[in-house]
């Protein structure tokens, strides 16, 4: 939800009645309701502060409702994302693919349980400004890094551990995603791939891979209508 303007507050006691009154000369239609309104964006900001979630969930509802066509997952994707961050009781995330920040606002709420924070990359300049405001009207700006480049070149860069990734960009690269990120996930770390149910032919080698890599303990979950892989990083022997 969009921010409201700071309105002068006018205390209660001042409020005229309800009515007509002169002023200037002319009259003037005065309603206490509509002063109240004035100070209903003070309640709002403080149920707000008093449960951040609600201000997040806020703004992925308007996200959903005001954003489309950016590859998002869907709002049951997007509840299983937090929940995997929640029972790995991950502290580093990487998200490879931000889009408008919908996803991430997601992992975020999950990562404010965990005392986690979020790093999440995007390569296209329009989405990540759109991620970046998102973020700040989510209130989650303070959990999460955004990297805008490429991630292909900024991922080496990053030095880990995460111990939740989550991979939704270009099909074609998840293999190439996923030879960078194993070495930086720690036994017990999970990485999330999305579309593999909608999209699996375009990723039939990453599926083989994390199916046969004995680094991996893999499963497919059908949380939405685009489906996760979910691979946890097996302790080595």
């Amino acid at each position: 939800m969009q921010g409201i303007p700071n309105k002068k507050e006018i205390p209660v006691t001042q409020l005229p009645p309800s009515g007509l009154c002169r002023r200037g000369g002319a009259l003037w239609l005065v309603s206490v309701s509509a002063f109240l309104l004035v100070l209903l964006p003070r309640e709002t900001h403080s149920q707000q502060a008093r449960d951040p979630d609600a201000r997040a969930m806020q703004r992925i509802e308007w996200m959903h409702d005001n954003q489309r066509g950016m590859w998002n997952v869907d709002a049951n994707e997007g509840a299983f994302l937090r929940d995997e961050v929640i029972k790995v009781n991950a502290k580093r995330a990487l998200e490879i693919g931000t889009s408008n920040g919908y996803s991430g606002t997601w992992i975020a709420t999950g990562l404010r349980k965990t005392g986690g924070h979020l790093t999440t990359l995007e390569i296209n300049d329009a989405r990540a400004r759109l991620a970046a405001e998102n973020f700040r009207a989510a209130g989650v700006d303070s959990l999460i890094t955004l990297v805008h480049g490429d991630a292909l070149k900024e991922v080496p860069k990053l030095p880990g551990p995460y111990e939740f990734v989550f991979i939704d960009a270009w099909k074609s690269d998840y293999i190439q995603y996923l030879d960078m990120v194993l070495p930086m996930v720690p036994p017990g770390g999970v990485i999330v791939a999305h579309n593999t149910t909608d999209l699996r032919s375009q990723m039939l080698d990453f599926i083989d891979r994390i199916k046969t890599d004995p680094q991996l303990k893999t499963t497919f979950v059908d949380a939405g209508p685009s489906g996760f892989s979910v691979s946890i990083k097996q302790a080595t022997e």
